[in-house]
């Protein structure tokens, strides 16, 4: 029988969408971090329940053949990775199957064996280590001590991980952050306590430019406008004096309790409060405009993915979807919707392909800054739209606006139902969409292949057997591809771009 503080040998079978090992040696599954599939283990379990348990690392008794030595010293206590265990090609292969899994478990056995010939081999980042282009570390004091702290947190803790050296960081950032520790020092800069809300610094935040090398640097702070320590515009000029690459600092204001990390308020302190980045294809049949660059303003709060490089690799794949899609359509005509459009980073760059392009977005700031960018970048058939895209997309159907493509990037949580029956109502000749969470992709492509519109308005029903039997895959859509995209090196998270057509 297991209980809390048991210890026993299992072997480890698969990784769930968590990156956890899951062994199914006994009567419940056994979830373990940083294990590798092959691994035999000695582990210790700290959480029993009736339909899983979760254990703790003890011993690895025989490895992996996929288990290889993390190039991270900090890694068996380190929240931020959780495959640095894993040669690359294994977590490959691992990403692909968790989207795998999910099709089956979540969509349901009809959709799994339907979708799983068309889910194509992850595309691999060509940096591992080095790629991540923006860090948000929180901040703490050690008792009794006026030393900085800056890191990551322990896996499922709350304790902090002082970070010298962050091997998936360019070493720049690494070298920033200790000059940002020792100035703090200097001005006795108390850090945040969240029990009792005292303290000043709360986060760094650190941003880096690819094809630039600008920095911006931005400190959350306890503090309102007026409250704020007359030190910190010296601060930030010995900062900027110390690196040519750091073009801005700002302050960001965040008296709120909780976890968020960024308040509604942000001021420069010195230099500049953006950086520029640049995204440049190398396509010799792609529009001229993107050979030579589209520029992005990257401001404290903008939306950015992590990994420059791969996010280009992204949209390079997203634009050749859409540009097979008009060689073979005879309507030349084409209105191109971009739903949760951020800043605007797809819109802007499928706007040479189209004729004109519906960038839907819910928050304001993100809005400015994809407005910022068109002009930047003198596009002119881009219309954005202040509004959430459950609310906007019925006004397409009521004005009778024709929509030939449809670009979905939702968050985490995916898609709410309303807007998939709308989108189905629209009819769009393509849907692409860029998924984030295989677990609620899964869900929206049965709901989005399926007729029975009912199951909209629960989309819990669908965890039902019974719900999914009686669901028949035949809404007029049809999945062409699913294509991972690994953007995130040394994690488990992993992006993909299923591309659906109608029949």
């Amino acid at each position: 029988m297991l209980h809390k503080g048991k210890q026993i040998e299992l072997k480890i079978e698969s990784l769930a969408p968590g990156g956890e090992g899951v062994s199914k040696d006994v009567s419940v599954p056994v979830f373990i971090n940083k294990a590798a599939p092959g691994d035999k283990l000695l582990v210790e379990i700290y959480d029993y329940r009736r339909t899983f348990a979760k254990g703790q690392l003890v011993k690895v008794i025989e490895p992996s053949e996929d288990r290889i030595e993390a190039p991270c010293k900090l890694f068996k206590v380190c929240g931020g990775c959780q495959w640095m265990h894993l040669n690359y090609d294994a977590q490959l292969k691992w990403k692909r199957a968790i989207i795998e899994q999910s099709l089956h478990h979540i969509g349901g056995h009809e959709m799994g064996d339907l979708l799983t010939p068309l889910l194509l081999p992850t595309v691999p980042s060509n940096k591992q280590l080095g790629y991540r282009n923006k860090v948000q570390l929180p901040v703490r004091n050690p008792h009794d001590s006026k030393r900085l702290l800056a890191g990551y947190f322990e896996t499922n803790s709350h304790n902090l991980v002082n970070i010298k050296h962050c091997p998936i960081q360019p070493s720049l950032l690494d070298d920033i952050l200790a000059e940002i520790k020792t100035i703090a020092e200097t001005h006795s800069i108390v850090a945040y306590d969240e029990k009792s809300g005292k303290g000043f610094l709360r986060h760094i935040q650190m941003r880096i430019s690819e094809a630039k090398d600008e920095v911006l640097v931005t400190f959350v702070v306890n503090c309102n406008e007026k409250n704020m320590p007359l030190f910190m515009p010296t601060f930030a000029d010995e900062l900027m004096e110390k690196f040519s690459q750091i073009k801005g600092v700002c302050v960001n204001y965040n008296e709120a309790k909780g976890n968020r990390i960024l308040g509604e308020q942000t001021a420069c302190l010195a230099g500049q409060p953006f950086i520029e980045e640049i995204l440049r294809t190398q396509k010799p049949d792609f529009p001229e405009i993107l050979k030579e660059g589209l520029k992005f303003q990257l401001s404290p709060a903008s939306f950015f993915q992590v990994n420059t490089e791969q996010a280009l690799t992204l949209l390079e794949l997203v634009a050749q979807e859409v540009k097979t899609f008009l060689e073979a359509t005879p309507n030349k005509n084409i209105t191109l919707l971009d739903a949760y459009a951020g800043v605007g980073t797809i819109a802007l760059w499928l706007a040479p392909f189209v004729s004109n392009v519906i960038a839907i977005e819910s928050n304001i700031q993100a809005v400015k800054d994809g407005q910022t960018n068109q002009a930047l970048n003198k596009i002119s058939n881009v219309q954005f739209e202040l509004a959430k895209v459950e609310d906007y997309l019925p006004t397409l159907l009521k004005n009778e606006t024709s929509v030939q493509a449809i670009i979905l990037d939702p968050p985490r949580q995916g898609l709410a139902p309303e807007v998939i029956e709308t989108i189905i109502k629209l009819q769009p000749e393509l849907i692409i969409y860029i998924s984030c969470n295989p677990v609620t992709l899964a869900r929206d492509l049965r709901l989005i292949l399926s007729t029975s519109l009912v199951s909209l308005t629960s989309p819990d029903a669908i965890d039902s057997e019974k719900k999914n039997d009686c669901i028949k895959l035949d809404s007029g859509y049809k999945v062409e591809k699913i294509v991972p995209v690994d953007l995130f090196p040394q994690t488990y998270h992993i992006e993909s771009i299923t591309v659906m057509k109608k029949q």
